[in-house]
């Protein structure tokens, strides 16, 4: 037999490998794993039937290869090539299992950890061919040693000028994960109030009640102390009033029924309690508390400017005066010290 038959021959090989793989994983295999719970074992066999023509061709090739008329240097060099090309092969296919792998587990888990995962899947994907390229490079029979020296002074170097990224990116995961807000919540951190739009890699980006744009980095956020009004069933309010000195003891009996029928008045109020609680220098001070039985800001700012405006009115009905600061200076006769 020829030269030339013996190559023809050996491609008919590869081209057969190549028809065999893509019938066993088109058209046999998939009807029995139809039978299965899960559809990971369709994708595996889809990723093969992809795979089925670089596999017939690296077959072809690896066939050929002795019959092939080269010198020991063009003969090791061609090798090295197809070394090469399984190396890509095999990294493109383990990658593909590894995606689909981690989608699967992240498939029933909450937003964020989707979230998370479409983050790291590049980093992932990196990595599984920085551990092929080693590997590949170790068959070739290259000494490692001053690739590992390398990648870790190389490491050191980027660690440091990636110091602040890294915080940021590790701030953004514990956001994630600890969910100490989401976007749409009211959360109030220092003296920014504001509801949170977006959560981003390197920062996050709150609307303020003026209507602008806040940008604060993860990780002054997770240093914080935050405020987080999205689930809070309802709001407290507690706040003193003061009322002249000048009041009688009757009409001071008065007022705590007074302010609980403004509370009433008010829509989503629900009085607590109101008591006189102070003697103070200018003023008898009573302290009013009460809920408001929403999580909306603005509804409940309405509902407290209702209770305000209803405890003037029957104040004023009632003949009772709001203290302010004031000061008496009693004067004495002329002839006494």
């Amino acid at each position: 037999m020829t030269l030339a038959s013996m190559i023809l021959l050996e491609i008919g090989i590869g081209a057969l490998c190549t028809f065999v793989i893509w019938l066993l994983c088109v058209r046999i295999l998939p009807k029995l794993a139809r039978h299965s719970a899960t559809s990971f074992d369709d994708f595996i066999l889809k990723c093969f039937a992809d795979l089925a023509v670089p596999l017939g061709v690296v077959v072809a090739l690896t066939l050929i290869r002795d019959d092939l008329p080269l010198n020991q240097s063009l003969n090791s060099t061609y090798g090295n090539l197809v070394h090469f090309a399984i190396f890509v092969v095999a990294v493109r296919f383990v990658n593909r299992i590894a995606v689909r792998f981690m989608q699967g587990l992240v498939r029933r888990a909450e937003d964020e950890l989707q979230v998370m995962y479409l983050s790291l899947m590049p980093l992932m994907r990196a990595l599984v061919w920085v551990v092929g390229t080693l590997l590949y490079l170790q068959s070739l029979g290259m000494q490692l040693a001053a690739i590992w020296a390398l990648l870790s002074a190389g490491g050191i170097g980027i660690g440091l000028a990636l110091k602040d990224p890294a915080m940021e990116l590790f701030a953004y995961f514990m956001i994630l994960l600890d969910k100490p807000f989401r976007v749409g919540q009211f959360i109030n951190i220092g003296p920014t109030w504001a509801t949170v739009e977006k959560i981003g890699v390197r920062s996050t980006c709150l609307r303020s009640l003026r209507g602008e744009i806040v940008v604060m980095s993860n990780s002054s956020l997770i240093s914080s102390v935050i405020s987080n009004f999205a689930d809070m069933p309802r709001r407290r309010i507690i706040y003193t009033i003061g009322v002249t000195y000048d009041t009688s003891a009757e009409v001071i009996a008065k007022v705590p029924s007074l302010i609980s029928l403004a509370v009433n008045r008010a829509e989503h109020a629900v009085f607590d309690r109101c008591h006189f609680v102070e003697f103070a220098q200018s003023s008898l001070n009573f302290e009013v508390v009460y809920f408001i039985d929403t999580k909306d800001y603005g509804v409940a700012m309405d509902s407290q400017q209702s209770v305000n405006l209803c405890i003037m009115k029957l104040f004023k009905e009632n003949g009772i005066d709001f203290a302010f600061p004031t000061q008496t200076i009693h004067i004495g006769s002329s002839g006494s010290y």
